[in-house]
């Protein structure tokens, strides 16, 4: 048995409540149930089909869910990302996905679809309290936008990232450039806002929480204009694409954010996007050879 810090399992147990697992495998999923129960979990339910899992979720409210890659009756990326999408209360709890023979184009897929960690079976009590402390100790940025919801990416199955700040606003710290991306992303998803109202609104509330703490230090009265008649179209529900367009443009332009400059920042941003597919490629397949590692690892011990 793996010897556990009081402290530690202290810790955990406050985060530990309300557990869902979602496996087809029951004896498989007694199995992991135990193992959370022996460092304090205490009301697990276990689900083996994708529509009782959610609904379960609804009522349940979960701190922690995991589940599994793929089976008959389960699609552990497509729930994640239904759940992500959700306008349930736990659409942020952390997931953790389980699968034996995890392929770099698998870690992919489960770090695109909203997963926070993977775990390989089988697994070793360190890998899966290594997780643990990953996702329930480590706070990640949420990211809304059309295309992904979800953790930070850039700190999957690690907790933490210590890599190089890429984006503008974290080199230079600078609010302007905060808001100028927001607004950016605001415009570029006007297109999709009749194709889907709901991740479109959330989209919104993202970027103006970005946007409205950094307002004050911008002068341009226009730019605040705007953002005040944003704010009060989403308090009487009555926000529309055309009038959020109408608005949008007004901070372009007071913010001199002219044209050209946004259609090289979307030139730059696909560009990097290219770029960034085969270093995430790169990385996945490190990670693979890592839980690999852990699985031999796992199995000498």
């Amino acid at each position: 048995m793996f010897a556990l810090d009081p402290r530690l399992q202290a810790k955990l147990r406050m985060h530990l409540s309300r557990v869902l697992i979602l496996e087809e495998n029951t004896a498989y999923a007694r199995m992991l149930a135990d193992m959370l129960r022996s460092i304090g979990a205490d009301n697990i339910v276990i689900e083996t089909d994708d529509n009782r899992a959610m609904a379960m979720a609804r009522s349940l409210n979960p701190q922690l869910i995991l589940i599994e890659y793929k089976a008959s009756r389960v699609d552990g990326i497509e729930f994640v990302k239904a759940l992500r999408r959700s306008d349930l209360a736990c659409r942020k709890t952390p997931v953790i996905m389980v699968k034996a023979g995890v392929t770099p184009a698998q870690l992919s897929e489960a770090r695109n679809a909203g997963v926070h960690e993977m775990l390989m079976k089988p697994f070793a009590w360190q890998d899966l309290m290594t997780r643990l402390e990953n996702v329930l100790f480590k706070t990640r940025d949420w990211v809304e936008v059309l295309s992904y919801v979800g953790p930070d990416r850039r700190r999957f199955n690690t907790g933490d990232y210590k890599g190089a700040k890429k984006r503008k606003s974290e080199k230079d710290g600078s609010g302007r450039i905060a808001v100028e991306e927001a607004v950016r992303l605001l415009k570029a998803s006007l297109e999709l806002f009749d194709d889907d109202g709901e991740t479109m609104m959330r989209t919104v509330m993202q970027q103006m929480a970005v946007i409205v703490p950094a307002a004050k230090s911008i002068k341009e009265t226009k730019f605040l204009a705007a953002v005040t008649a944003i704010i009060g179209d989403l308090k009487l529900r009555v926000l529309t694409k055309a009038r959020l367009t109408v608005q949008v443009e007004a901070m372009i332009k007071a913010l001199g954010m002219n044209k050209a400059s946004g259609n090289q920042w979307a030139h730059d941003l696909f560009a990097k996007g290219m770029a960034d597919q085969e270093a995430e490629m790169a990385a996945a397949r490190r990670l693979s050879t890592e839980l690999d590692l852990d699985k031999h690892t796992g199995a000498a011990a």
